[in-house]
């Protein structure tokens, strides 16, 4: 086992498990009046005979739940059908190895992250539960082998891990355990039911909405009714005098919204209503197309602060230039209408000193952060306990419901739950930064790319949330997610540029690959387009990675319909290959329409098959919504959509009536990203294939236009 893998005697010995709100799929009982007993930190025997599975990822609807427990009880050769899964406490045990060993689900990191971790972990226990098996029969470790659930000795005696687990003894030392091969693989790769399924249609399933205490209280939030507006007075007189209502405080800090307590939700709405603040507006109210206009300026000219992502020369002077191809891109706000409301649930502890959090949260850790913050009290005073999560798309990473909870619960010294629905976060919440990128590429006499530029021009996430570490490192990763092409081009210049905006500019899923990849893949098909040459042939001619080869390749040439054009784009992202063709026509408004799309995938090990499909299908059609005609426009200081009524979500009749998706070495190595990396290629692909069908290139995000309200 590698060392930086090795479970510590912390999580042998102790280990963390609790909460209730698990998966149940039964196992015989055994003995019920047994004593749980935990083997580590992800492992606990029920007296019952049931194996519990502790969940160190949040479930928002991805599937770790089943992904995780294929993967742990795929290590410890235990049978399915004994599984019980409950989600993690909160607990540094369970941090994720992608973020430094923080309590975040993010970046297509859960299964790609935790897969070492789960694996020792569950080999570690099937260890456990071989030493016990050797105690009780005298045996060698070469006389025990395991089984779906089932201790074999090889003169036909057996034992059941129901049996042996609750009783199972803990040796002093993790050295004494034998050392044992893995058992066959017998879970994971197979497309077996998602563990949560039976809770979420049975109505059991428990989210952060759901979570309140009965004694807590409700919470809405009236934001500014501009962007860096500042309160004057908050006109609380009708509202106090409600019934049901509590209080109205406004939060602290410049900006900041009113909060209005109240006995329950209604009261606290209707309160919210009567409102009559009056704000101060700010000096210059936030124009989100003027922003873009200069943001497009710098990326034409270039910065002296731009940080050099990368920066690639020929040792001579290379071949030269004979044509070249320039591209201005431009993409606006974009943001994430997840349904279930962003919440938190704040209850006083240490003499209302911190706070005990719950919520629907891809962070723990960062809520934990935020509610420090606002409440200004020490981290290690609050505690966060995640939940289901009804929609999170890289919004729940950041929530800012976790702060006003603390401070509201400290102030009010009872526990406190703040709610803020989807029409309030589509115009206050947090959005995908606008984003200007200028690319030009060089071409020698064959066609070939031979020098590559491309500056891009946005607003950086880690600059707002953490700005000690922006000026340590000088760049935000997220946001030139995808500008790191795996092209062989001999002289290539990669530029990030960062500059604020006075809006909150947040994590959205394929963060910054979902405009990058837009400029780079259309303009490689641009490029092959001036060459007289295949999309395909010409993407590998300048691929040399053997994965990314044989994605590419998977995509094959199938006959495209009459009426119809095929477009392609290709990525490497989080450890993936992807590749996409994208068939589109017209529709009956002469505007692109979007028939089939057709991915080959190398995610590395497909832990489940069906899970990872809906992955890419889920990401697809988000990418396909975003890029057709979902906008966030802001004008004067206010977003001009308020709800989803007016913010363009794709409706089912303008989704593709079918998605194709081929998994490539889907047996090798080790889980890579899966659930954002489709996301980025559907804008490409589909503008690349509009270009080919009508001639015309789509420069600019959303492709129906800026405000085009999806009609």
């Amino acid at each position: 086992m590698n060392g930086a893998l090795r479970l510590s005697r912390r999580a042998l010995l102790v280990g963390g498990a609790a909460g209730s709100a698990a998966v149940l799929f039964g196992a015989a009982a055994v003995r019920a009046d047994a004593a749980p007993r935990r083997v580590n930190a992800f492992v606990r025997f029920e007296g019952d005979g049931r194996i519990v599975l502790v969940n160190p990822a949040v479930e928002m609807g991805q599937g770790s739940t089943t992904a995780l427990a294929q993967v742990l009880a795929d290590a410890l050769d235990a049978d399915w059908h004994a599984l019980r899964v409950e989600p993690a406490p909160y607990d540094e045990a369970y941090g994720n190895p992608h973020f430094g060993l923080r309590l975040v689900t993010a970046d297509s990191a859960a299964t790609r992250a935790f897969w070492p971790v789960l694996r020792a972990a569950g080999a570690q226990a099937r260890a456990v539960l071989v030493w016990n098996a050797m105690q009780r029969w005298r045996c060698a470790a070469a006389d025990v082998r395991t089984e779906s659930g089932w201790l074999l000795h090889r003169d036909g005696r057996r034992l059941a891990y129901a049996e042996l687990g609750p009783r199972a003894e803990l040796p002093g030392l993790l050295d004494r355990l034998p050392a044992l091969p893995p058992p066959p693989s017998r879970l994971v790769g197979r497309a077996l039911p998602r563990l949560d399924l039976i809770d979420k249609l049975a109505g059991r399933a428990v989210y952060g909405v759901d979570a309140r205490g009965a004694d807590a209280l409700v919470a809405v939030l009236l934001p500014p009714d501009r962007l860096g507006a500042t309160l004057v007075d908050a006109g609380a007189g009708a509202a106090r005098a409600l019934p049901g209502v509590i209080d109205v405080r406004p939060l602290p800090g410049a900006s900041a919204p009113i909060a209005v307590i109240a006995q329950d939700t209604w009261s606290a709405l209707q309160a919210r209503a009567a409102l009559r603040p009056r704000w101060q507006p700010p000096a210059e109210p936030y124009d989100s197309e003027a922003a873009l206009q200069r943001f497009a300026a710098i990326a034409r000219e270039g910065a002296a602060d731009a940080h050099v992502v990368r920066d690639a020369r020929p040792a001579s002077g290379g071949a030269p230039v004979v044509q070249t191809l320039q591209a201005l891109v431009l993409s606006r706000h974009v943001t994430h209408a997840a349904l279930e409301p962003l919440n938190a649930q704040a209850t006083p502890a240490w003499f209302n000193q911190g706070a005990d959090l719950v919520a629907s949260t891809q962070a723990p850790s960062l809520d934990m952060r935020r509610a420090a913050q606002t409440a200004k009290r020490p981290p290690p005073a609050f505690s966060v306990q995640s939940t289901l999560v009804g929609g999170a798309f890289g919004r729940r990473v950041d929530n800012d419901a976790a702060g006003a909870a603390a401070w509201l619960a400290l102030q009010l010294q009872r526990p406190v739950h703040v709610l803020q629905f989807v029409g309030d976060d589509i115009p206050n919440g947090q959005v995908r930064t606008i984003a200007a990128q200028q690319l030009e590429a060089g071409l020698d006499e064959r066609g070939r790319i031979v020098r590559w530029l491309h500056r891009s021009v946005g607003s950086a996430t880690t600059a707002r949330l953490f700005p000690e570490r922006f000026a340590k490192e000088g760049f935000d990763q997220t946001l030139v997610d995808g500008s790191e092409h795996g092209y062989a081009i001999a002289q290539q210049r990669i530029e990030s540029i960062h500059r604020p905006l006075p809006v909150a500019c947040g994590f959205l899923r394929g963060v910054g690959a979902g405009f990058n990849v837009f400029a780079i893949e259309t303009l490689v098909d641009e490029c092959a387009l001036a060459a007289r040459a295949d999309p395909l042939a010409y993407r590998l001619a300048m691929l040399d990675d053997a994965r990314a080869r044989r994605v590419v390749e998977a995509l094959g040439d199938p006959p495209v319909p009459p009426g119809l054009a095929a477009g392609h784009a290709f990525m490497s992202l989080r450890g993936s290959h992807i590749a996409l063709r994208a068939l589109v026509g017209r529709d009956d408004a002469g505007r692109p329409r979007l028939h089939r799309l057709q991915f080959a995938v190398d995610a590395g090990r497909i832990v489940n098959p069906a899970l990872a499909q809906a992955q890419i299908e889920g990401a697809a059609l988000m990418g396909w919504s975003i890029a057709r005609a979902e906008v966030l426009d802001f004008a004067d200081g206010r977003a001009r959509q308020r709800s989803l009524a007016d913010y363009a979500v794709a409706r089912l009749t303008e989704l593709p009536p079918a998605i194709d998706c081929r998994f490539v070495d889907a047996g090798d190595a080790e889980p890579r990203g899966v659930g954002e990396i489709a996301l980025p290629l559907v804008a490409p692909a589909v503008a690349n294939a509009w270009a080919r069908l009508t001639g015309e290139r789509l420069r600019a995000l959303p492709l129906l236009g800026a405000g085009s309200s999806g009609g």
